[in-house]
Parts: C-alpha cells; sequence; structure tokens
C-alpha cells in the first residue's frame, strides 16, 4: 500500500486564508474511502497544532491529532534536547503562548539561549537586530521552523519565507540553522511513523514547493515526489532551477490529479 504526506498551502489549501483548493477535498475523501494513509504534512508556523486541526475540520478536511505533522509539535523536544531555556521567538503570539505552554521564557530582548524563527508579517530591523545580537553577543542558538524560501500571500504575491529569514540571520552571525520542520530528517521520520509505512518508495510527497519539500525531502527519504503548480508556482520553469537528479517524478496541476496515484 502507498501512503502520502500531503503540503498544506498550496496544495490542499490556497493559502493563509485556508480555502480548500477543490480538488484537494475529493482527493482525500477518496484516499479516506480507500483506506489509504494520508498526513497533512506541513511547515505552518502560525497556528498551534490543535487549532489548525480545528480550522481543517471546519474547511471539510478529514484532520485529527494523528493525521497533521506540524513543526511546533517537534519543536519543544528539538529545544528541552539541545538545553533551550529562554527564546527569542520572530513570529506570531499563537506561538509565542505555545512556547510559553511549553515551558520556555520567551522574552523580547537578545539574553536568550535560543532565537527561533517562524513566520513573522511584521518583521523589522529592530527584531533583526535584536536577534543578530542574541547570537553573535549572547552566544545563542538558531533555530527555523522550516527553510522555505517563499510563501505566497493572499493577493497573489509571494514574500520571504521563514528559511529566508533564518539564513539571512545565519549568514549575518556565521551560525548554522537547525530547522524543526520539513526537510529535517526528524521531521520526515516522524511522518513516516504517523502513516505506517517504512518504504520510502511507497510514499509520495505532494507539494508546491520544489525545493525544500520535494528536492530535499528526497534527499533526505528517498520518497516519490509530486509537484503540483497550484501554489507558488504556476508552471514547470522553476524546476530548471532543481538538481536534475532531485527532479520531481511527477508534475500535475493540482492535487486530484494524484488520483493517477492509486
Amino acid at each position: 500500500m502507498v501512503g502520502f504526506l500531503l503540503d498544506l498551502e498550496g496544495t490542499l489549501v490556497k493559502d493563509k486564508s485556508y480555502t480548500p483548493i477543490p480538488e484537494a477535498l475529493e482527493f482525500t475523501k477518496i484516499l479516506d474511502e480507500r483506506g489509504i494513509p494520508w498526513i497533512v504534512a506541513t511547515n505552518n508556523s502560525t497556528e498551534k497544532p490543535r487549532r489548525l486541526i480545528e480550522i481543517l475540520r471546519e474547511k471539510g478536511f478529514n484532520v485529527n491529532e494523528k493525521k497533521l505533522l506540524s513543526p511546533s509539535l517537534l519543536a519543544s523536544n528539538f529545544l528541552k534536547r539541545e538545553g533551550v531555556r529562554s527564546i527569542y521567538f520572530m513570529g506570531t503570539e499563537k506561538i509565542k503562548e505555545f512556547f510559553k505552554e511549553e515551558g520556555f521564557e520567551v522574552r523580547d530582548d537578545h539574553n536568550v539561549d535560543a532565537v527561533v524563527v517562524g513566520r513573522d508579517r511584521e518583521i523589522n530591523y529592530g527584531k533583526l537586530k535584536t536577534a543578530t545580537s542574541a547570537l553573535v553577543v549572547n552566544g545563542a542558538k538558531l533555530f527555523s521552523f522550516h527553510m522555505n524560501r517563499l510563501i505566497l500571500d493572499p493577493d497573489g504575491l509571494v514574500g520571504p519565507s521563514v528559511g529566508a529569514i533564518a539564513t539571512a540571520l545565519s549568514y549575518a552571525a556565521n551560525k548554522p540553522v537547525i530547522s524543526f520542520g520539513k526537510p529535517s530528517k526528524e521531521y520526515f521520520e516522524r511522518a513516516f511513523e504517523l502513516l505506517g509505512i517504512s518504504d520510502p518508495q511507497k510514499v509520495y510527497m505532494v507539494s508546491d514547493d520544489p525545493f525544500t519539500d520535494l528536492a530535499e525531502g528526497k534527499k533526505v527519504t528517498g520518497f516519490k515526489t509530486v509537484f503540483v503548480l497550484s501554489g507558488k508556482y504556476k508552471d514547470t520553469a522553476i524546476l530548471e532551477e532543481v538538481t536534475p537528479e532531485l527532479r520531481p517524478d511527477y508534475v500535475f496541476n493540482h492535487i486530484g490529479e494524484c488520483i493517477k496515484l492509486i
């Protein structure tokens, strides 16, 4: 039996409005009817996992805590394993609250053990300065919810995503960045556990991100990759930037065409 790791924004839903891509509702319904395992494999860094499940259920997706994997669910273990107690967080108030609930001290200055980069729509020079000072002056470690380059906004334009900001901070501080989400080995190991499948050749990763999710994911796991044109990129020209051997195994207009794989 095969299984599916389904990216969220640009694949299952249009953007942060969480408006479903019509074919996505039908496809996931078919998977459920046929008993084919699937999970939402998202790099979402703006909503608490429980709330994200509620939103997706309200939109019509049959999702529960065993069918969604987000970086937030791995972040706490990552940080505690590294001995982190205090953080400077760049992101939403909802995720900041999540970290407080997990027992971390969330500060607004540079005197912290770690800088954690999430999706911050109000990023400015002051925040970047505080983060850089924490890394350089205070010797803090650098973590990122994921390493995505771009994010598609509701207005149809794209902006720098979490990975772009984390990479800038890494360059400025000359420090490595550790990612909680895709394409980390830990993320995909947990994703395979949730699917109940260990053979990567029986797993399809479906996404609108040919870099972080597909190329890097294939490098880490060896799974099959499916690039959909329903998100950040509307044609296949972007694939010229991907190393040939890591280009997607399939290219579809939208997730509904994945019916061909089952």
